[in-house]
């Protein structure tokens, strides 16, 4: 009876430390997958949050395909985000737990053209398809954070800006997936 409690017990540890394991990279079956704004912005605000644990962001780069309308998944990985995002985070999320009114409307942060940082709301796809297209340069790599504990997005160009590449797993899955 010992060794079958035991043999069960081993079962389920190795079952539950592979079901972690699978967790860990939640998007990478969309990787150069094509999709519709609005399946990008659901992907990304959605159904990324069970996998995102706090302090963490979502990296995502991705590509607009202006021709056809759509937006390339080209990869995500769950990462340390960089001291301004978290700065920000932290205190975006102490004026939510203030105001519980925006619970439909999500945050955006980039830079513009001259470099001052703007901060817009997005209630929905289109304003945020709207956002993406303005903020997109053709021919470099776009990336995007999102922090589903705010319910917001941070737009770069500069993986610096948006995570902390001095810790060791994110600079080692920034060089593994996102840029191979």
């Amino acid at each position: 009876m010992m060794k079958f409690s035991l043999f069960i017990l081993f079962f389920a540890v190795v079952l539950l430390s592979c079901s972690k394991e699978k967790n860990e990279e939640p998007l990478q079956d969309l990787q150069n997958k094509s999709m519709t704004y609005k399946e990008f912005f659901e992907t990304v605000s959605e159904k990324s949050v069970n996998f995102v644990p706090n302090e963490k962001v979502l990296l995502v780069s991705y590509k607009l395909n202006k021709e056809d309308n759509t937006v390339t998944f080209l990869s995500s990985i769950i990462a340390e985000s960089s001291w301004g995002v978290g700065f920000d985070v932290a205190g975006k999320y102490e004026k939510q737990q203030l105001s519980h009114n925006q619970k439909d409307n999500y945050t955006v942060f980039y830079a513009n053209n001259d470099g001052e940082n703007l901060e817009k709301t997005c209630n929905g796809v289109s304003n945020f398809k709207q956002l993406l297209f303005n903020y997109y340069t053709e021919g470099i790599d776009n990336y995007l954070v999102y922090v589903p504990d705010v319910r917001a997005f941070y737009l770069s160009k500069d993986l610096d800006e948006l995570v902390d590449l001095k810790d060791e797993e994110t600079l080692k899955q920034v060089n593994e997936i996102i840029k191979p």
